[in-house]
């Protein structure tokens, strides 16, 4: 029996596909996850695949003194509990991160176990300026203890594209790696190495003024050795497994669906070897109209989420972050993440800064945008 006696495999968005699709919504969805328990080893192999060294994260004895008591994780290392890639149905189509939302209850602790739910909660057709036909696919996930602690709340957006410009399809042009000059390396280096975060010292909200900007943080120029520690801490889907497993996943996929999860959709396992070829092979990337092999999108979450973890410190509270691809970030690419304070209130209680984010790479275009609501102290507290 072939795959194709299975399943349809299809490239482009079709009414059956969408019927189908619409049957997921609001059932609970089976999901493979990554981490368990947020080890002090997964925590920090995930922060060092964001480039985040905070010592909040890394640093047992520099935790220890913090408001925490211990280590604790980065506000998007609920990522490594479940990634929510929420593309059920569609087998055959492209899916892209169109962006994300977190509402931040509290921060892990080391050593918790946490257990995702997740769910397809909207779908709608729409069009963009690189892709004239797309299917949105918005999911929800909530982050909870054992103990059924709401910890973290998600929202997924998930672009689905026909693989073909012909049929609605991106339509990037190909575009080859940046040859920086020996100035921009020591650009990138000496803003790199001047960065700091404010650590331990209180950001006060009274202090905080509409127009403050956030130090930007330096990421990049991107290569294969950032990438592939992004994935080390952070693999998404039943396809990032060694090739004897994924061979295992794809029988599964064609013959025992119901043991695979389905938050994807099955095509997506038997199609593919493996699932992020995209991500590092240029002809692949292009052959779904990409301008080349491009970074995961939720990377570019946790850049952002560090760029206000770095500026509101220890004492401060990333509460919400939602942030929206802009354009692609390619191998060789340098991202330059930075943030506008837009407003300040207090309500219920709390001490309220918000943030607009950027993130603008070598060549000056916005690739991914964002805000941020950060809880601080106040002098009067």
């Amino acid at each position: 029996m072939s795959d194709t006696d299975v399943f349809q495999i299809n490239t482009e968005i079709n009414e059956d596909e969408l019927e189908k699709a619409r049957a997921y919504l609001n059932l609970p969805l089976r999901i493979q996850q990554y981490n368990y328990e947020a080890s002090r080893d997964a925590i920090r192999h995930y922060a060092y695949g964001v480039g985040d060294d905070n010592p909040l994260w890394c640093d047992p004895d520099y935790a220890a003194t913090s408001p925490y008591g211990g280590i604790v994780a980065p506000p998007t290392f609920f990522y490594t509990f479940f990634s929510a890639g929420i593309t059920p149905a569609f087998d055959g189509l492209q899916a892209f991160f169109g962006g994300g939302r977190f509402k931040v209850h509290r921060l892990v602790r080391r050593d918790e176990e946490v257990v995702p739910t997740a769910k397809l909660v909207d779908m709608y057709e729409a069009s963009g300026k690189t892709a004239s036909k797309m299917v949105i696919q918005v999911g929800s996930v909530e982050y909870r203890t054992k103990d059924g602690e709401l910890l973290c709340e998600y929202e997924s957006r998930a672009i689905r594209t026909p693989r073909r410009a012909d049929a609605g399809g991106p339509t990037h042009k190909p575009r080859d790696p940046y040859a920086y000059t020996e100035a921009e390396y020591a650009a990138i280096e000496a803003e790199v190495l001047a960065q700091t975060r404010r650590g331990a010292e209180k950001r006060y909200w009274d202090d905080v003024v509409v127009g403050d900007i956030l130090p930007a943080r330096v990421k990049g120029p991107m290569n294969m050795a950032t990438y592939m520690s992004y994935y080390a801490g952070n693999l998404n889907g039943a396809g990032y497994v060694a090739c004897e497993m994924q061979w295992r996943t794809r029988y599964n996929a064609q013959h025992h669906p119901e043991l695979v999860p389905n938050n994807r959709g099955l095509g997506w396992l038997i199609e593919q070897t493996w699932p992020g070829v995209a991500h590092t092979d240029d002809r692949t990337a292009r052959q779904v109209g990409m301008p080349g092999a491009y970074d995961n999108g939720w990377n570019r979450l946790g850049w952002l989420s560090q760029t206000v973890t770095d500026w509101c410190g220890d004492h401060g509270h990333l509460d919400t972050i939602d942030v929206r691809v802009r354009a692609p970030n390619l191998m060789g690419d340098t991202t330059w993440c930075s943030g506008t304070v837009i407003g300040k209130r207090q309500e219920g209680g709390k001490n309220i800064v918000d943030v607009e984010l950027i993130g603008k790479n070598q060549l000056g275009t916005v690739n991914t945008t964002g805000t941020a609501s950060v809880l601080l102290p106040s002098k009067n507290d």
